[in-house]
C-alpha cells in the first residue's frame, strides 16, 4: 500500500508518495489533466489518495476514482489546526496531507455525488445572478445620486420607475451607461426566467426538496437550493452539529470557568446559511409567533443577531424534516424536537 498527498492548485498540482513505512517513492509537480492523474497513478496503482476540500476538486476526484484508487478529501481548516507549519510550500503541504493519511489522522470532508455536484450549479448560478441584478441597480442609483435625482415612487425599477427614468434630462454619457445597464438587467431577467424553470423542473423531482418545501416561507427554489447543498442528511449526528456546519453557531472562547461567545462562525457553506437567513426574514413576516419572539430578541440583542438566531432554529427544523422524513407541521415538530427551539415556543 502507498499513500499519496496531493496539493491541487487550479493549474497544477503536487503530488508526495510515501510507502507503509514512511519512505519517500514521489514529489512531483503535474500539470492538471487527466493524463497526469492517469501516468501517477499507473505508477502508484494500489494507492490511497487524499486532496484537500477546493474549488476545484470534483475533476480530480472524479478523475482517481475512475481508475480505481480509494480518495478521501481533507477539511483544509481542520488540517491546518493538526498540522500548521511556519514554512509552507506546495511539496510540505503535500507531504503533511500524505503523513495524515498514513497515520489515519485526515479529517475528512464530505464528498458529495456526482448529481448533487450538478443539481448545485442552477441554484448557486441564480444567486450570482440576481447578486449581479442587484449590482447594476446600484450603478443606476450612483448615477442618479451624482445629479441630485431622486424617485419619489417605490419601485425605479418598475413600470412608473422606468418611465420616470427615461424623462430624465441626463448628460450624453450618463444617460448611456443608464440604458446600458437597464438592457443588462433585462437580460438577466430572462435568463433568470429559464433558470428558474429548470430548478422547478429538477424541485418538483427531487423527494427532499418537496419535503423542504412543506416548511413556511421555503419556496420550491429555495427547498431545491437547501437539498442539493446539504446532501445525505445522516452524515449530521443531531441538529446542533448540522447549525455548526453551515455557520450559525457562535464563536466559543472559554478558559476554565468562564465562557465567552461571539459572533457566528461563518465556517461552511455559505449558500445554505444565507438561505436560512432569507427564510428567517420570511418568517418574521408570516408568521405572527415568531414576529414576537423575534421583536423580543431584537430589543435585548439587535435585529441583526435576532434574524440569525431564527434563522438557526429554521436549521433544526430543517434538519428534522430531512431526518424524519416527514412534512413540516407543528405536532410532528413538538414531538421529535425539544419545544424550546422552535419559533413558536417564544
Amino acid at each position: 500500500m502507498t499513500y499519496i498527498g496531493i496539493d491541487l492548485h487550479r493549474e497544477f498540482f503536487v503530488a508526495h508518495v510515501e510507502n507503509q513505512d514512511g519512505e519517500k517513492l514521489l514529489s512531483q509537480r503535474y500539470l492538471n489533466s487527466l493524463e497526469s492523474v492517469g501516468e501517477l497513478i499507473n505508477k502508484f496503482p494500489d494507492s490511497k489518495v487524499v486532496v484537500e476540500a477546493t474549488r476545484n476538486w470534483m475533476w480530480f476526484v472524479r478523475a482517481v476514482r475512475a481508475r480505481g484508487c480509494d480518495i478521501t478529501m481533507a477539511h483544509p481548516f481542520r488540517t491546518k489546526a493538526i498540522a500548521a507549519a511556519k514554512i509552507k510550500t506546495d511539496a510540505i503541504d503535500a507531504a503533511t496531507l500524505c503523513q495524515l493519511l498514513r497515520a489515519g489522522l485526515i479529517p475528512e470532508s464530505y464528498i458529495a455525488s456526482d448529481s448533487e455536484v450538478d443539481d448545485r450549479e442552477p441554484s448557486r448560478g441564480r444567486i450570482n445572478m440576481v447578486h449581479d441584478k442587484t449590482l447594476l441597480k446600484n450603478r443606476i442609483k450612483a448615477i442618479l445620486g451624482k445629479e441630485n435625482l431622486t424617485f419619489p415612487g417605490s419601485d425605479l425599477f418598475g413600470k412608473t420607475g422606468r418611465i420616470w427614468l427615461n424623462s430624465q434630462c441626463l448628460s450624453q454619457g450618463k444617460e448611456l451607461m443608464v440604458k446600458n445597464y437597464l438592457n443588462l438587467m433585462d437580460s438577466i431577467e430572462e435568463r433568470l426566467k429559464k433558470v428558474d424553470s429548470v430548478i422547478k423542473q429538477k424541485g418538483r423531482g427531487n423527494p427532499r426538496a418537496l419535503l423542504l418545501s412543506t416548511i413556511p416561507g421555503i419556496g420550491v427554489t429555495t427547498a431545491f437550493l437547501l437539498a442539493s447543498e446539504i446532501g445525505n442528511i445522516d452524515r449530521f449526528t443531531n441538529s446542533k452539529k448540522f447549525a455548526s456546519y453551515f455557520g450559525l453557531t457562535p464563536r466559543l472562547s472559554q478558559s476554565g470557568s468562564h465562557a465567552y461567545y461571539g459572533r457566528i462562525t461563518k465556517v461552511g457553506n455559505p449558500y445554505v446559511r444565507w438561505a436560512l437567513v432569507q427564510t428567517a426574514h420570511r418568517w418574521v413576516r408570516m408568521n405572527k409567533n415568531s414576529r414576537v419572539w423575534f421583536d423580543r430578541l431584537s430589543y435585548r440583542a439587535g435585529k441583526k443577531k435576532a434574524i440569525v438566531a431564527l434563522a438557526r432554529k429554521i436549521a433544526v427544523v430543517v434538519y428534522s424534516v430531512l431526518k424524519y422524513e416527514r412534512p413540516f407541521s407543528l405536532n410532528f415538530e413538538v414531538q421529535k424536537v425539544n419545544p424550546a427551539i422552535l419559533p413558536e415556543s417564544g
